[in-house]
Parts: C-alpha cells; structure tokens; sequence
C-alpha cells in the first residue's frame, strides 16, 4: 500500500492564500503628453489641501533654483494591460546625465513605493534610455516606522548621486 500521494501532497494549483511573484507591470505605447485635465472639485478640505498647498511650495521652490532644468507636472500616457492610461507627475528634475523624478508628499507614506519604483521608475526609463533615473520623495513629515517593500534611504541633497527611492524632508 502506497500511503503517499502526489495529487494531495504536491497540488498542482497554488496553495490557498498563496501570493504569486511580484511582475513588473508592462506599459506600452508610452509618451509625453499635453497635460491632463482632470474633472475635479474646487474645494479641498483638511489634510488634502494642505498637501497640495505644500506641494505647490515645493515645486515653486524647485522651479525658482533649477529654472528650465525642472519640469512641472509632465504628463505621460501609456498603455496598461490595453487599456489608456496617464501619469502626472509631480516633476521632473534634470541634472546632467541624471533625471530626478520628484514626488512631494506631505507626509511619507508607503504608497509612495508603488508610485515611484513600480510605475513612474519604468514609464520615464522607457522615454529617457540614455539617462541615469533617480527616485526621491520629498516629505515634510517623516515617520521612520513606515515599512516599504524595498529599500530608501534618506538624503539630505538632490545633487549627491544615490540609487533606490530616496526620501528628503523638507520643511519649507
């Protein structure tokens, strides 16, 4: 009598609750775009306008110092699993051979991860090839217990060359 069974032991679907690799998404029909008019409302309340009043500062700010070299709310439109898509960045910044892409959050957040490294990361490198991409959050808050899936480190300089995402607070 055989008391081992293959089909019970070794099933050939994935177990219950089992999570399948992380793929990398694959965007096609990706270029720069006229921007994005989004239908939205005039009036935003609490934590939702102070970050896109801290944001405008922000870009205000990077805009004032890099001049032409940062680019304010670029739009991309792509194509994800057939279906259009676009992404509006925060802004990109171009140093020499390298690309920032620059994403202002009020506070960090783990959100930021799939944003930046998963879907902007890939978008800009499929339109920029020949440039070196760099990732920075910049936050005004910053909670050093917030988990993200990879690794960041934080910095204190966008013009000290790093790799991965990069977080630097910013209280302006």
């Amino acid at each position: 009598m055989n008391v081992f069974n293959a089909d019970v032991f070794l099933p050939e679907r994935p177990l219950a609750g089992a999570r399948p690799a992380v793929q990398r998404p694959s965007f096609t029909d990706v270029y720069w775009s006229a921007p994005v008019s989004w239908k939205t409302r005039n009036r935003y309340k609490g934590s939702q306008k102070a970050g896109l009043q801290y944001e405008q500062r922000v870009v205000d700010v990077l805009t004032a110092i890099y001049g032409g070299c940062f680019v304010r709310s670029p739009t991309i439109r792509y194509k994800y699993r057939s279906k259009p898509k676009a992404a509006v960045l925060d802004g990109l910044l171009h140093l020499g051979p390298e690309t920032l892409i620059v994403e202002v959050k009020l506070s960090h957040t783990e959100r930021v991860w799939e944003q930046l490294m998963v879907r902007y990361r890939l978008l800009v490198t499929k339109l920029l090839p020949s440039q070196r991409i760099r990732t920075v959050e910049i936050c005004r808050s910053y909670d050093p217990s917030i988990q993200l899936p990879g690794e960041y480190r934080r910095i204190t300089s966008l013009h000290r060359p790093g790799h991965g995402l990069e977080v630097l607070q910013w209280k302006i």
